[in-house]
């Protein structure tokens, strides 16, 4: 199964979706952020706002959860000797660890350190998608 997802027009249809998932994922994420930092929606609550975006949040979560396994395991030599994708992994694993114990304490109960939290769920979410980016640059093959 994995050579055939490599070889066909199924890696590009899964890479893809994996694309829309992480684009819900972080952008949802984002929109919290920024309001979080009072950039905007400021007529929303900021726990309000991140309920109703919720199930975005999730169904990219889940998204990219069930097709970058694929991936993965459809080329395991070129990503795990690939520098951009164990950063990405590695970034990714602080970023959903941040998410779901500070940001989402912050968010529900409006802790004082809000803009704080923001700030670093941005960094960290800008560097997991710019090191998922740098995977096509950092393609190191194992012959």
């Amino acid at each position: 199964m994995a050579e055939f997802i490599k070889q066909s027009w199924l890696f590009p249809v899964i890479q893809s979706v994996h694309i829309i998932g992480l684009t819900m994922l972080v952008g949802t994420i984002f929109l919290v952020d920024l309001r979080l930092l009072e950039i905007g929606m400021k007529r929303h609550d900021v726990s309000d706002l991140a309920s109703r975006l919720s199930p975005f949040t999730s169904g990219g979560l889940l998204t990219v959860l069930v097709t970058g396994p694929l991936m993965f395991g459809s080329d395991l030599s070129r990503y795990l000797n690939n520098p951009a994708f164990l950063l990405k992994m590695g970034l990714l694993v602080v970023a959903l660890a941040a998410h779901f114990t500070l940001h989402r304490r912050v968010v529900r109960d409006g802790a004082h350190r809000q803009k704080l939290a923001a700030v670093l769920s941005l960094i960290l979410w800008s560097s997991v998608v710019l090191a998922g980016r740098a995977i096509a640059d950092f393609d190191i093959r194992v012959v």
